[in-house]
């Protein structure tokens, strides 16, 4: 998994989500008819039981291939223009001199002008300057023919101090009303309540666009809704390779499935920088994020107070939706720099407490708790079934991770291949004491949590974890001897020699111990043979695409073999995988993602990748 920056290839930058460079990348699926307004059909909803910020360090990876923008494949059909500097709309309009008479192109003085020639097809590109005006669209393109709102090449947008109204409420100047197949491109969002809203609203995407500063963000102290980007029953969208700085919620991903966040940059924001509540099969892919006024990350179900605001009320539902945070997908991203905080439920990496998720090939550094599986009433009492791998945990100013307490379910969450290394410690006055504790629990509770084949060690000594309120810290096999409430098995303790730990380069030196120390993520139960079509001991650290336009499945490797294959299907039921090319096995072989070297490594960079 990498980290990378943004590549534009286009030179109307606009784009079709290509291939990823992780372990995952791109397989479509039907889409909606054309101006279809209706959810898609989904997976059935779970049964309800100040100063810009400093510079981001250095490179941590080789490169990798962002999302990239081509304008030929939105089947667009003609281009018209918004030019603000227009006095009146016009049929001769001269991009040159901007200006109307001497050309032959059809311009608009103004965005809400534009609304009546607004068709699938249409690709508006919007002459630069500050637009005191709502970007609303309630047209829909199609499936092979998009509606876009694009700025002019080399030109720089903002709709600037606007806010769009619904009923009696205010929200962002960005407003997709219940369409599809929208592409909104290159649009900065500056002086506004938030930053926009889709609602009901599918196959859209939102790119290299810059959102800043809500009026609510109140130095960070603000939290409501309004102030980000609120995507709401809203499925199979883009977020991609934008920029977000000081909203409150800057991000939020409610009751929503099948949505893709890549690419984007995230900082500072009131509450979190972003959130997924009762939605499933999102993807939150190679993004950096930081955040010194609060935590960065959260995952949950929804409590009812959630669901009874959805952007004035249209969508919204009094009764909680729980266990239906299902199968999302976190990989490739820096969570860094938030704030110091006194317990586990504040300034952390991510906050979870979904259910059959993957978190993977992330770096969590100088955050609270780089990940804390929460466990409170009501939105976080189901957090179970989550495989987090080969992730990467060092100088968190408290812990690597931090385990709730079980309350409806929380069980079979398993960690496997993950460095925690050096993290700070954590005391119950305040995160600053030298105790070094890489896991800490919030209960003796049994929570049914694995910790299989990771390197957990700091210099400060063997005590690595603890138990919140208790001065005492144990080693791995003393706190399963009197506690017990966690099991370890085949776990690492060594200094895993980064690159350059102290300059954030988390690459493995070719010396590490890390190399080849890894465990297989699942053996393979199928008699021994070749096929397409596997049975695994366990598939949930596997990804299929989640039927994403443009996503493929995991590359995957068998223990032994150099050949690899794409998941193309995963039954989670049958637990079984369908792959796009025979491979051929061994029962009890074990299962990768694609891998160099005899196994994988621990860690979030795989040497040679």
């Amino acid at each position: 998994m990498y980290i990378n920056m943004l590549k534009l290839i286009s030179p109307f930058f606009l784009l079709l989500f290509l291939l990823s460079g992780c372990a995952s990348g791109g397989k479509g699926e039907a889409l909606l008819s054309a101006g279809a307004l209706e959810p898609p059909a989904v997976e059935p909803v779970f049964a309800d039981t100040g100063a810009e910020p400093e510079a981001v360090p250095g490179p941590v990876s080789g490169p990798t291939v962002l999302p990239t923008l081509i304008a030929e494949s939105f089947g667009f059909t003609s281009t018209l223009y918004i030019d603000n500097k227009l006095k009146l709309s016009c049929g001769d309009y001269n991009p040159s001199s901007r200006a109307c008479g001497g050309g032959s192109e059809r311009a608009f003085f103004s965005i809400a002008a534009s609304g009546a020639a607004a068709a699938p097809g249409i690709n508006f590109l919007i002459r630069g300057g500050d637009y005191r005006e709502v970007l609303h669209v309630s047209t829909s393109g199609s499936a092979d023919a998009y509606l876009g709102y694009s700025a002019y090449p080399g030109e720089v947008v903002t709709l600037v101090g606007v806010d769009s109204w619904d009923g009696a409420e205010e929200y962002g100047p960005i407003w997709l009303d219940q369409v599809s197949y929208v592409l909104v491109n290159e649009i900065d969002v500056r002086g506004s309540i938030g930053f926009g809203r889709l609602l009901n609203s599918h196959y859209n995407i939102i790119s290299s666009s810059s959102f800043h500063e809500s009026k609510i963000w109140n130095n960070g102290r603000g939290s409501s809704k309004r102030g980000g980007l609120y995507v709401a029953f809203s499925h199979y969208n883009r977020i991609l390779n934008n920029r977000f700085y000081k909203g409150t919620d800057s991000l939020a991903i409610i009751h929503s499935n099948h949505n893709l966040v890549e690419g984007n940059r995230m900082d500072l924001a009131g509450h979190d920088l972003w959130n997924i509540k009762c939605g499933s099969y999102n993807v939150i892919r190679n993004n950096q994020f930081s955040n010194k006024n609060q935590k960065l990350g959260s995952v949950f179900d929804c409590e009812s107070s959630t669901l009874a605001w959805h952007g004035n009320g249209e969508f919204a539902q009094r009764k909680a939706v729980l266990n239906s945070t299902q199968y999302n997908l976190i990989e490739g991203n820096i969570f860094r720099d938030s704030v110091r905080y006194y317990s586990t439920s504040g300034g952390n990496g991510i906050q979870y407490a979904g259910q059959n998720g993957i978190i993977r090939g992330n770096l969590f550094y100088r955050v609270n708790a780089g990940l804390a599986m929460a466990s409170y009433r009501d939105e976080a009492t189901y957090n179970y079934g989550n495989r987090i791998y080969n992730n990467t945990f060092h100088n968190n100013w408290c812990t690597a991770v931090a385990i709730g307490k079980p309350i409806n379910k929380m069980a079979d969450n398993q960690y496997k291949n993950n460095i925690l290394w050096d993290n700070q410690g954590l005391s119950q006055e305040q995160c600053y004491d030298s105790s070094a504790k890489q896991i800490l629990l919030l209960s003796r509770l049994k929570s049914g949590d694995r910790f299989i084949n990771n390197n957990i060690a700091s210099r400060a000594g063997e005590d690595v974890l603890g138990l919140w309120g208790n001065p005492e810290a144990y080693t791995i096999k003393g706190f399963e001897n009197n506690l017990g409430a966690i099991s370890f098995s085949e776990n690492l303790a060594e200094d895993p020699l980064f690159v350059d730990e102290y300059g954030n380069d988390y690459r493995l030196h070719s010396a590490s111990p890390m190399v080849d120390s890894g465990a297989f993520l699942s053996t393979v139960t199928s008699a021994s043979g070749s096929g397409t079509t596997l049975q695994l001991a366990d598939v949930n650290s596997f990804y299929d695409g989640f039927a994403i336009p443009g996503e493929v499945g995991d590359r995957v490797q068998i223990e032994g073999r150099s050949a690899t294959a794409v998941i193309i299907h995963i039954n989670h039921k049958r637990k079984m995988i369908i792959l796009d090319k025979a491979l051929t096995w061994k029962q009890g072989d074990g299962i990768a993602l694609s891998y160099k070297g005899s196994k994988p490594d621990i860690g979030a960079f795989e040497l040679g990748q």
